[in-house]
């Protein structure tokens, strides 16, 4: 028990370690309101929430990047809130600059426009006798497909429903026209041979009884890989030969470590590894800066400082 008693120091001082970790983490969540901001935020991106919830959100004091986030969430499901002069007052409102202004609008233009009418047509108007009130959402809802592992667990990059749909060959082809047409198997490229040709027994070179053989236990059984037959790599190669075809993905522009996290949670699903490529990998202030830099021209340098 004496013997015990400093690793049991050393476990009790690691724990309080985490604890004061955690209940730092935990104050500065409370003080930021960054449980109810994530909720927001999802709540927006599925309908659950409009206008009066952001603009009640706009009114408290939270951070300029807060809500600078909320806004860019806002743009997306709701452009027509953005049209002619309102942009200007929600910016007011939530008291940012015309540059966090600009960070929205660049969003905006990389996402394109949305084609999709009004159901009651354009120049008429429409009788409706129920007053439900209709969700404004910009993504499908999963959760009946997903278990929840952690709150705000509703919300999933694009790039996992993109994945799911080539892996299984849905996507459409007006908007993905350079996808290939799925290849035929083997079998029936390769006409099966009528004919069987007679098989002949292994024969083994000639050797001498009396010549003494170097034994083969002690050798380290390698395989074509290079990992040894008990290596833990080798079983992991294994199990990825075992899967289909692998997927490559490539996004231009930056990637997050949400999408990452997605390619890894798929590769298990699928049973296809998923390799993400990427230019970069970003955060979200990097992302916003990128938006704030789009439509800048670049200074060129002298031709004197070239050497020229």
């Amino acid at each position: 028990m004496v013997q015990a008693l400093p690793q049991y120091t050393e476990q009790v001082e690691k724990i309080s370690l985490h604890v004061e970790i955690a209940g730092k983490i935990n104050k500065i969540i409370r003080e930021t309101e960054l449980r109810e901001l994530g909720q927001l935020e999802q709540d927006l991106v599925f309908g659950d929430a409009g206008s009066k919830e952001v603009i009640q959100f706009l009114r408290k004091q939270s951070t300029p990047e807060n809500k600078l986030r909320l806004l860019m969430i806002y743009a997306i499901v709701y452009p027509e809130k953005f049209e002619g002069d309102k942009a200007s007052k929600l910016m007011q409102l939530a008291k940012l600059s015309p540059d966090d202004l600009k960070v929205i609008t660049n969003m905006q233009l990389l996402a394109g426009s949305s084609n999709k009418k009004s159901s009651g047509g354009e120049g008429g108007f429409s009788l409706k006798f129920n007053n439900q009130k209709i969700k404004h959402a910009a993504r499908k809802d999963r959760t009946d497909e997903e278990e929840e592992t952690w709150q705000l667990f509703r919300f999933f990059p694009m790039i996992e429903e993109l994945i799911e749909k080539l892996n299984k060959s849905e996507l459409a082809k007006n908007e993905y026209s350079c996808i290939n047409e799925p290849s035929k198997s083997s079998a029936q490229r390769v006409p099966a041979k009528s004919s069987k040709t007679p098989q002949t027994a292994p024969t083994t070179a000639p050797h001498s009884i009396r010549s003494r053989r170097t034994a083969n236990w002690g050798r380290s059984r390698t395989s074509d890989d290079g990992y040894s037959s008990d290596s833990t790599l080798k079983n992991v190669l294994a199990d990825f030969k075992k899967m289909g075809k692998r997927i490559f993905i490539f996004i231009i522009g930056g990637a997050t470590r949400s999408e990452l996290r997605v390619c890894h949670k798929l590769t298990t699903k699928l049973k296809r590894e998923v390799i993400l490529g990427t230019t970069s990998m970003d955060d979200p202030p990097q992302y916003v800066t990128k938006l704030r830099s789009l439509g800048e021209r670049q200074v060129e340098p002298p031709l004197n400082g070239l050497g020229i």
